[in-house]
């Protein structure tokens, strides 16, 4: 069997195509990352110089009470001489002015706010404190069923839970009396004439 090998022109065409574009494609992707490494560098270099030119500047403004004193110019410097500055007006030694509304004793709602998150807080340590101590109470239970020997039933463990329900009696009362002043600070709010929001 002879076979026949005949030159196909179009399939080199193809190939030479599909090879050209291989090569085009490597060759745009490598000028398009020296580009951008370039034009990194330049970035860079001008943030640079910026960084550089704004700390050799210094400010020729003069601030006073809030209130910006133009840069004397060089004719003017020459005429009159420097202004002094008025000394700062001093404030009260005492909390600082509320700015915004107040209750019927002055307190604003940064105060009010803080009292309540305070309380919050105060609760939620409160009854933390309870659950810890209902799951040692519960475990100590388990450990008396669980021993055999009546030593360590009786003279052990018996003391133990005692001694831990009376921490979580104890525990219940706070968690009552801070749940109590979260209900005191409300009351005590609205008869002060707060905003209502502030108990938030």
């Amino acid at each position: 069997m002879k076979r026949n090998f005949r030159f196909n022109s179009s399939r080199l065409r193809r190939s030479l195509r599909i090879s050209d574009f291989g090569f085009g494609a490597t060759l745009v992707a490598l000028l398009i990352s020296f580009s951008v490494d370039l034009s990194a560098q330049t970035i860079a270099d001008a943030a640079r110089k910026e960084r550089e030119r704004q700390s050799h500047v210094q400010s020729k403004a003069v601030y006073t009470n809030g209130v910006a004193i133009p840069p004397p110019s060089a004719s003017s410097a020459s005429k009159a001489p420097p202004a002094t500055a008025a000394p700062p007006a001093k404030k009260p030694e005492g909390a600082p002015a509320p700015t915004g509304p107040t209750d019927n004793k002055g307190r604003d709602e940064k105060y009010w706010r803080a009292a309540f998150q305070k309380a919050r807080d105060d609760v939620k340590r409160t009854e933390d404190k309870v659950q810890l101590l209902d799951l040692k109470i519960k475990d100590l239970n388990m450990q008396l069923l669980r021993q055999s020997d009546v030593y360590n039933r009786e003279y052990r463990i018996g003391p133990e839970i005692t001694a831990a329900q009376a921490e979580l009696d104890a525990a219940r009362k706070q968690a009552e009396q801070a749940r109590q002043k979260i209900t005191d600070l409300e009351e005590e709010l609205r008869r002060s004439g707060g905003l209502p929001g502030w108990a938030r």
